[in-house]
């Protein structure tokens, strides 16, 4: 794919960057009637593909490769490190936040038309952009649309009593009793005996898009992103952007509406810009953000669950029961991003395999994960089996990525913001890509096994009854592709009855590496933790 030349909307946003403005939602072309001269191609014009068919990798800048020598991964080291992610066969990138913020994480925005300077500047986000869309990568962005950074100008507009700011924001006379996301207060003082919203802490007070002005500040926000050649976003918590006057702080009428129309006005500008929603919620509330308000795309948290769940369990009968489940909840045409960890999660590599000897359940996991239906998404060093840190604390979910096998891990030249959660040589892409038989390498079999298959690739799901507990069997079908996907979750090896599962003896072909021992095609023998994915073919 040929590298788009610099549109005159990318000059504007880099002489924005050098001109000190006082509120850093600045104004943007408008999002009614027909694309302005300086909007980039749309997105439908840029991809022939379904956004939903590819493979996305999840980065955390801050954690993957750093340029400059200060220990802070940044947008030049991201760029320098696409090769790997092209190689390993990902279709898009989805970036946590890059915007200025007080935090590390930045999803505390404080400024949303800019780049944080600990990752460079917005000249090294257009060449980063470019760059991967020279590769086929899609780039996402995470949107931060529930809240605000507390050191945002409106937010500290509206504390010095600016009617028109604070009325951006959530407010009460008395501290009500809601609880938080994460179980806590969600009022907080604002020191001049009012309260103000903030459903995930303190820091982050809560726009209320009940303000028509507050969501086509957002419109124009992402527009912004659209026009510079982004190709869609992360909805960051977006079923708790508009809450009940009771204090239910999800999955509220209201906020399927706004999701309906905030997703309407986007590709009313920009055709083909998508939408993923962090849905961190059950698997009905999940389906009704498809049928009732046209998401296009959503976070399977339930299917996250059972799928790790099964796997660390060595038993299928709860998956099978969420994969049924989602067959029938979801509108036919639902694009379902799976995963098997993000930043909030803990990594498999810790979850699975805890003394790093069991890479075959991080091998099982993700033969699953790039096999079920849905779009996957790799959460970055997940193809290392990189782990966690030693903490509970969130920034070890979040640890440098390991590029050398050297004790540094050949992240930064100087000492990284958060220590490595490994120092383990295998655990690295310079060895594991000298190793054929390792997860990367395994990995890259899975996404090109995954991206020449029409039927893997969007196929129907028709799950194989009358099996053991601690097996799986599907078919992925689509049009004249079938395949058969089996898994064995337990610890023995098992031997399968091939007219069971639908096929005929000897008339099959193997997909994946044939598992030791299984090579016989007259039968079907799994390894005890192995996974097989198989055609029929005619003889």
């Amino acid at each position: 794919m040929r590298a788009r030349p610099l549109a005159a909307v990318r000059v504007l946003a880099l002489v924005l960057a050098l001109v000190p403005v006082l509120d850093p939602v600045r104004a943007a072309p408008p999002l009614a009637g027909s694309a302005s001269p300086w909007t980039a191609a749309a997105p439908n014009e840029r991809w022939p593909s379904d956004p939903g068919d590819g493979v996305y990798y999840e980065v955390f800048v801050r954690s993957f490769a750093d340029s400059s020598g200060d220990g802070i991964g940044d947008l030049r080291g991201l760029t320098a490190r696409l090769d790997h992610l092209e190689s390993l066969g990902v279709s898009g990138l989805w970036l946590m936040p890059i915007h200025p913020s007080p935090s590390y994480h930045g999803y505390d925005v404080s400024d949303y038309r800019a780049i944080n300077p600990d990752y460079g500047t917005m000249a090294d986000f257009l060449v980063f952009l470019d760059a991967a869309h020279a590769r086929g990568m899609r780039v996402v962005l995470d949107l931060v649309v529930n809240h605000a950074s507390r050191e945002h100008p409106w937010f500290q507009r509206a504390l010095a009593g600016d009617p028109t700011y604070r009325a951006r924001f959530v407010w009460s006379d008395e501290r009500l009793a809601w609880r938080g996301t994460g179980g806590g207060p969600a009022w907080h003082g604002a020191g001049d005996g009012s309260y103000y919203l903030g459903l995930f802490e303190a820091g982050m007070p809560d726009l209320d898009h009940r303000n028509p002005a507050v969501t086509e500040a957002m419109l124009d926000v992402a527009a912004f992103w659209l026009d510079l050649g982004v190709d869609g976003f992360r909805v960051d918590a977006i079923q708790h952007v508009i809450e009940g006057e009771d204090g239910t702080i999800a999955n509220t009428l209201e906020n399927y509406a706004w999701v309906r129309d905030f997703n309407a006005a986007l590709r009313a500008r920009h055709p083909g810009a998508f939408l993923v929603g962090e849905t961190w919620t059950a698997t009905q509330a999940i389906a009704a953000y498809h049928r009732d308000a046209g998401l296009d795309m959503s976070f399977n948290y339930p299917l996250w669950r059972e799928l790790l769940a099964a796997v660390q369990g060595r038993s299928a009968i709860n998956l099978r029961a969420q994969l049924q489940l989602d067959e029938d909840a979801y509108p036919p045409n639902a694009r379902r991003a799976t995963f098997l960890a993000n930043h909030d999660q803990i990594r498999p590599a810790t979850s699975l395999s805890p003394l790093r000897r069991d890479t075959a359940r991080l091998r099982l996991a993700a033969g699953l994960l790039l096999t079920l239906p849905g779009t996957p998404f790799l959460y970055y060093g997940e193809e290392l089996g990189l782990p966690n840190g030693p903490s509970e604390d969130d920034r070890d979910k979040r640890t440098p990525m390991r590029w050398s096998a050297d004790e540094d891990g050949g992240f930064s030249s100087a000492t990284p913001w958060r220590a490595p959660s490994s120092t383990e040589p295998a655990v690295s892409v310079a060895a594991q890509r000298a190793d054929p038989d390792s997860l990367l390498h395994w990995y890259r079999r899975l996404v090109a096994l995954r991206s020449a298959s029409s039927a893997l690739t969007g196929g129907r799901l028709e799950l194989v009854d009358g099996l053991g507990a601690a097996q799986l069997a599907f078919w992925r079908v689509r049009d004249e592709d079938r395949v058969l996907v089996i898994a064995n979750l337990g610890a023995a090896a098992v031997e399968l009855d091939p007219f069971a599962l639908g096929l005929a003896p000897g008339h099959f072909e193997d997909l994946l590496d044939t598992p030791p021992g299984a090579a016989d095609e007259a039968r079907l023998l799994l390894p005890g933790t192995s996974l097989r994915v198989v055609r029929p073919v005619a003889r």
